[in-house]
């Protein structure tokens, strides 16, 4: 059988798609319902390959399963290889920048002014621009009809990045989040707080290349687990092994099919409840399991049979188990004091 062309290799020179992934029956189909999804990510010219791959699959797959990608445009790094991969798939895609990127003498025109050479994507370059009085301004380039996909640009003003990053996440269902630096970190975490704080109910995925975010999700465990956060931690923050497992999850949220990440969930809710037991004498480490779990847990590990799901019920009743067992205790040496003792 033969491949299909690589569109990604005809259009832009320098990017090439997984040819898996030119394969996908996943890209194949449009999704039922077109969403707008956010995508953050690295703009470093020396992003490692390994991520560049897993970010042109994203922008194909969204291109693909008629998504809008909405990115800040860079022209390097993950947001440069997303975009090569939403030209490849023909696809529709919104563009971020600030005004600092228009000046009167660049290398490709954008409406009257023109982009800094490395201020956006090529894949922007036949957009138009419109300005306004606060320093917002909304830039759209609509194809003529059946002249091709459409791309847009959104202009921020302001001294700061606050508005650029209001307009990045305006409107949209649902944020992807790849590898990337402070930037990326910074826009992550700011929607993290908001959705921790019930301001918004975005879903949030990062695509865990190579276990590049691993660290965040310790850290997010640590803190559920300190009580430093109320929610599940897979409730703030999802984490997909790929690009293609991000969007499905995407997909399967917005469309309010259960999946297995609620079970998951479930058991770590029922896990956290054993917290309040933590330091008494009855429940530390012992001898089993190498002393990296307590007695009781050994015991509830076996009378479950090694079931996760059964295990964790069974710790959440662990605080009425250890009550009764005082009680018991305390109840047996009572009565025997008030026995006759034999001479």
């Amino acid at each position: 059988m033969s491949s299909p062309p690589n569109d990604c290799d005809q259009t832009h020179n320098v990017m090439v798609l997984d040819p898996d992934l030119l394969l996908s029956e996943f890209c194949a189909v449009e999704a039922s319902k077109p969403l707008r999804i956010t995508c953050y990510g690295s703009s470093s010219s020396r992003t490692p390959e390994k991520y560049l791959k897993e970010a042109r699959s994203l922008g194909y797959i969204l291109a693909k399963r008629g998504h809008v990608c909405v990115n800040g445009a860079g022209s390097y790094g993950c947001m440069a290889a997303m975009n090569d991969g939403v030209l490849a798939g023909n696809g529709h895609v919104i563009g971020v920048i600030h005004e600092m990127f228009l000046v009167d003498n660049g290398y490709w025109g954008v409406g009257g002014k023109v982009i800094r050479d490395g201020g956006a994507h090529k894949v922007f370059e036949n957009a138009t621009t419109t300005s306004n009085d606060h320093h917002a301004s909304l830039t759209i380039a609509h194809p003529k009809e059946n002249d091709g996909p459409v791309r847009e640009i959104l202009v921020a003003g302001g001294s700061d990045l606050q508005e650029r990053k209001k307009l990045l996440v305006q409107s949209c269902d649902a944020l992807v989040v790849l590898p990337g630096g402070p930037g990326t970190w910074d826009e992550l975490w700011e929607m993290a707080c908001a959705r921790h704080l019930n301001l918004n109910q975005l879903p949030i995925v990062c695509v865990n290349v190579d276990g590049y975010y691993e660290p965040f999700r310790e850290m997010l465990q640590k803190a559920y687990e300190d009580e430093l956060i109320k929610l599940v931690p897979e409730e703030i923050v999802h984490f997909a092994s790929s690009s293609e497992e991000a969007v499905r999850w995407i997909e399967a949220v917005k469309a309010g099919t259960p999946s297995i990440e609620a079970a998951k969930q479930q058991r770590a809710a029922l896990k956290h409840k054993t917290s309040i037991i933590k330091g008494s004498s009855f429940f530390s480490a012992s001898p089993y399991q190498d002393g990296r779990s307590s007695f009781f847990s050994f015991v509830l590990s076996s009378v479950s049979g090694g079931d996760e799901d059964a295990s964790a019920t069974l710790s959440s009743w662990a605080p009425l188990l250890g009550i009764t067992f005082v009680i018991g205790t305390a109840f047996g040496v009572l009565i025997s004091s008030s026995l006759p003792r034999r001479r």
